[in-house]
């Protein structure tokens, strides 16, 4: 009998108890930035919950997680503020409410400019962001068909959460590269180079084309040297290769061997060089109609076209050697 009151009394008052937990923060409890880490057990972030003094009771916090049946953290940094109840604490950790950055990934970056730009942002880890970005058997999970996710990540404005895991950005940018093809209606077989070819010569566009409107002049270039079986002779492969991403690129640098030096061999390099923009995309897939072979900057951002080497080779003295005397005269608008 006696055995049976006492269960009596702590049915009862075991919902009062656990309610004084729930609402109670603890006394010292200060404001501080809490990161639920990936994979751990509920009973080892509860710990560590209440080791930084923002929880109460590591074991009031089990109870209230498994009786609300709020047992999944979501992965990532949390501002949990002074005063804060246990069920507060754990509604924004099963919540998401993680903390976010907003970064912008500018067109024509590399994985390797993007890699330290989200290290820099406190979002991934440049390490393993390029690790992921090689990992053949993730690639396959989104169905790229490349030995990297190079070209792959669509450069624009995104917000992620702080310490993200490196495959979820990835994942996010590659999905907004297919969203911004299916809205452009671009398909792996709207051109004889493949999406992979596509996204390549777009890469090298991106990377010679300072403005806009030479976009297709760029293009056509390219894919008149490529159906004439002449090399492409494009210094940001060089860059590529050498990953010399500022600078100048100098003679000796153009002897480097490497399958993306196209002042070395013919046809397009291996993969894409950088993330390439929509309508640098839409110039690799419709290029201007032009006999040009040759194109040089003019230092204003704007560049000459050539259909000769002769005429190319006085517009290089012209505009690049500092020769205003060798009878060049530009009448050219693109």
């Amino acid at each position: 009998m006696k055995k049976a009151a006492a269960i009596t009394i702590i049915l009862l008052t075991f919902p009062a108890i656990l309610a004084f937990y729930i609402n109670l923060p603890p006394s010292m409890m200060q404001s501080q930035v809490f990161e639920v880490r990936y994979g751990e057990p509920l009973k080892k972030t509860s710990r560590r919950l209440k080791n930084q003094n923002l929880i109460t009771s590591e074991k009031a916090f089990l109870a209230i997680a498994h009786l609300t049946n709020k047992k999944n953290m979501r992965t990532g940094k949390y501002e949990l503020h002074a005063g804060m109840s246990m069920l507060g604490v754990l509604i924004k950790l099963t919540r998401g409410d993680v903390l976010t950055k907003k970064i912008t990934i500018p067109e024509g970056f590399n994985i390797y400019q993007i890699s330290e730009r989200l290290n820099s942002s406190g979002i991934s880890s440049s390490g393993s962001f390029i690790y992921y970005c090689f990992d053949e058997d993730f690639l396959k999970t989104l169905r790229i068909k490349s030995n990297s996710c190079e070209g792959y990540l669509f450069p624009d404005t995104y917000v992620f959460p702080e310490s993200s895991d490196p495959r979820d950005v990835i994942s996010a940018m590659h999905s907004n590269l297919r969203k911004h093809l299916k809205e452009s209606d671009i398909e792996e077989g709207n051109s004889n180079l493949g999406l992979h070819g596509i996204l390549t010569l777009a890469s090298l566009i991106e990377k010679e084309a300072k403005k806009p409107v030479e976009r297709k002049y760029i293009s056509s270039v390219f894919i008149n040297r490529l159906a004439g079986g002449m090399k492409l002779d494009c210094d940001p492969t060089i860059r590529y290769a050498l990953k010399k991403f500022s600078g100048r690129i100098g003679y000796r640098d153009l002897e480097f061997d490497s399958p993306y030096n196209t002042y070395l061999y013919k046809n397009l390099p291996p993969t894409p060089i950088c993330s390439p923009g929509i309508e640098s995309i839409k110039a690799a897939l419709e290029p201007e109609k032009t006999d040009f072979l040759y194109f040089v900057a003019r230092n204003d951002g704007s560049h000459y076209f050539s259909k000769t080497l002769r005429e190319h080779n006085r517009a290089v003295d012209y505009y690049q050697k500092g020769k205003k005397k060798n009878g060049f005269i530009d009448r050219q608008k693109i």
